[in-house]
């Protein structure tokens, strides 16, 4: 190898790393390249930007913060019943030691005994609606069993308010096929509860600030109109789309907030293991939006 392609290859890594961190090799005032295009999603895409069958990996990100409430104290309290109002669970969430939530079930009753799971979803619920791939703290119980005197609400992280609804859901007797002729709602909501939280906010003043395009955050910013914000505004910001290579320490510096902030106005948020952002996500960047 020639003293030429050696020093080409040096140059060209200093290139690469440069852009990996975020810097740019053309000064503060060169022009940025347009946000990348955003494909529609295919039938077996996921709402992280994955696609079903996809390894790439990627954790929903918690924020790791101080306990919102002492143990003991309940945050929500609600009563998921059916249409019908033969079934039915009282539901209480409350702190727990460990800077997480509870469930604690009491009450369950039912004129037809049959499996059955709990589970805790981000959106308001609707009888008869089907699986919700978002649902967390998924509990099964036979009809010969007593359901739970308590579920751990771990998973939905220390501020577990962005969980809007909590149903019950008959399940198959038979877990291989998933279905029954003679009992086809199997896998539908038969009782729903509405979820009113009282936890306080660990950040009251959040405002995200829209920002300028810059390497690791080259998606295009919303506002509530779904209107593209281009360059520094005035305006509101409420969604970010992420682009091709974005990363979530970057996409945060742009709207001026901390990667803690983005991830608690996106609780389902999907990170990659090197902190990159799942391509053609859509990010809320305003509380009310959780």
């Amino acid at each position: 190898m020639g003293r030429g392609t050696v020093t080409a290859s040096i140059a060209l890594a200093g290139v690469s790393a440069l852009l990996l961190t975020g810097c740019s090799v053309f000064g503060d005032d060169a022009p940025l390249p347009k946000p990348t295009g955003h494909a529609a999603p295919s039938a077996s895409a996921r709402p992280d930007g994955g696609a079903d069958g996809d390894s790439a990996g990627g954790d929903a990100e918690q924020v790791s913060t101080k306990q919102a409430v002492p143990a003991g104290t309940v945050v929500a309290e609600t009563d998921a019943v059916s249409k019908s109002g033969d079934t039915a669970v009282h539901v209480r969430i409350v702190a727990d030691d460990a800077g997480t939530f509870d469930a604690q079930l009491s009450g369950y009753r039912t004129t037809e005994p049959q499996p059955m799971s709990i589970e805790f979803r981000r959106g308001p619920a609707r009888f008869s609606d089907g699986y919700d791939q978002l649902a967390v703290a998924t509990t099964t119980w036979t009809p010969e069993d007593q359901a739970p005197a308590s579920v751990s609400l771990s998973a939905a992280g220390a501020y577990p308010d962005w969980l809007r609804s909590v149903v019950l859901v008959p399940r198959s007797t038979d877990p291989e096929s998933g279905y029954e002729a003679d009992r086809p709602w199997v896998g539908q909501v038969l009782a729903v509860g509405s979820l009113t939280w009282s936890i306080p906010s660990p950040y009251p003043d959040l405002h995200a600030t829209a920002g300028a395009a810059r390497p690791g955050a080259y998606g295009y910013a919303l506002d509530a109109d779904g209107g593209h914000l281009d360059g520094p505004s005035d305006a509101t910001v409420t969604s970010y789309e992420v682009a091709h290579g974005d990363d979530q320490t970057t996409v945060a510096k742009r709207f001026d907030i901390t990667p803690a902030q983005l991830a608690w106005l996106n609780p389902t948020m999907r990170v990659q293991h090197d902190g990159w952002l799942y391509e053609s996500t859509r990010l809320n960047l305003v509380p009310s939006g959780r």
